[in-house]
């Protein structure tokens, strides 16, 4: 309604205002809304907490079943989760418990028995900065790759070793910006204060996992590198496995940078070269052939264990390089995804803001009649 000569005021439904104890002097926040809407609630809204879950672990459950319910119960934002067992907890329950809980960033193990474990989060991630930790985890994971096709090329198991062990921090990072997106959306004054929209969570969503799944290719990669230090494979092979990888790399680099940007010139470009590496890996399967061809010349009809044995090393090594392509494809995939997500990005800043629309007046019969104007 109108209050004096401009200002329009709004009431607020009787029930939701003495459900939060509202009275005249109560603050309330309006946050606009990209569709033109305007979202309300009150400054010091009531919360229930802490926000509490108990996970029970019976004899029989499925493997992982539990570490998977933690991890839902972090991205939920439960600031308490207590594991009850329906028998003694094990040793090796707790082992998992606690393996578990080195992913999940700001939980810590607060009270124990034998027959329960109560974890707390003892860290807010409302103030983080999620950009910041969006390059953070994409620096990981290009250094995660890069090092990798390094370690591989080199049969540096030193290297490789590294490598694999980063993986940890990636996941940490996964976990702990996931969580932040996932307030944002279940909880509008966390939106607020992390000044993201509802869209921009979605797509750092999508770019993370991306990148997550990068960093688990980079590991499988290193761990190749690990398994071909003493297998007999041709230098040329992983001369072509090094191009390849500089090539997926440079894919995902470039893709990362677009989506940051904005910018879907350089996104449809990555996509376009998302397959250049093929050619490179039938150049690998026809050096793989000629050399096991060779193998097999050389070994003649012998079957001494000693023949064996270097058969079986070659095929393990081919093996080992088809895990290597299948991961470089992976990389790839993901670079592809990042850059389709990159060219939305840039088209949202093109989206004018929504307007209201006002509901068209509803003729009455004397206008029918006479036919007289409509208004809308």
């Amino acid at each position: 309604m109108r209050l004096g000569m401009s200002s329009l005021v709004v009431s607020v439904p009787k029930e939701w205002a003495e459900k939060y104890a509202l009275s005249k002097d109560s603050r309330l926040v309006l946050i606009p809304q990209p569709d033109g809407s305007l979202a309300l609630y009150p400054e010091t809204i009531s919360r229930e907490s802490p926000r509490q879950i108990t996970l029970t672990v019976k004899s029989g459950d499925i493997e992982g079943l539990l570490e998977q319910r933690m991890v839902a119960a972090y991205l939920t934002d439960f600031d308490e989760i207590r594991i009850q067992s329906t028998e003694v907890m094990t040793p090796e329950l707790s082992q998992r418990i606690r393996q578990a809980l080195r992913f999940l960033t700001g939980y810590q193990i607060m009270e124990a028995d034998a027959v329960q474990l109560l974890i707390q989060n003892v860290a807010r991630v409302a103030d983080m900065d999620v950009m910041k930790a969006l390059h953070r985890i994409h620096s990981i994971s290009h250094s995660m790759l890069k090092d990798a096709i390094v370690a591989l090329s080199k049969r540096d198991a030193a290297l490789a070793k590294t490598v694999m062990s980063l993986e940890e921090d990636v996941v940490q990072f996964y976990y702990l910006v996931n969580k932040q997106l996932r307030s944002n959306l279940l909880d509008p004054q966390a939106m607020q204060q992390s000044g993201l929209t509802a869209i921009d969570s979605i797509n750092y969503s999508l770019f993370l996992h991306a990148v997550q799944r990068i960093a688990m290719a980079a590991k499988i990669i290193a761990k190749a590198a690990i398994t071909l230090n003493e297998k007999e494979c041709p230098e040329e092979i992983l001369d072509v496995v090094r191009d390849s990888g500089e090539i997926v790399l440079s894919l995902f680099d470039k893709a990362s940078t677009a989506f940051l940007t904005r910018n879907d010139i350089a996104a449809c470009e990555v996509m376009a070269r998302s397959e250049d590496y093929t050619p490179l890996q039938e150049t690998v399967d026809n050096i793989l052939d000629q050399h096991l061809s060779k193998v097999y010349s050389e070994i003649g009809g012998t079957s001494s264990a000693k023949s064996r044995e270097r058969l079986d090393d070659f095929h393990a090594a081919l093996r080992v390089v088809e895990q290597v392509f299948h991961s470089l494809h992976l990389v790839a995939c993901a670079a592809s995804r990042i850059s389709e997500v990159a060219v939305w990005r840039a088209m949202e800043v093109h989206r004018p803001p929504a307007k209201p629309r006002r509901k068209r007046r509803k003729r009455s019969k004397s206008e029918e009649t006479d036919g007289g104007p409509s208004s809308s």
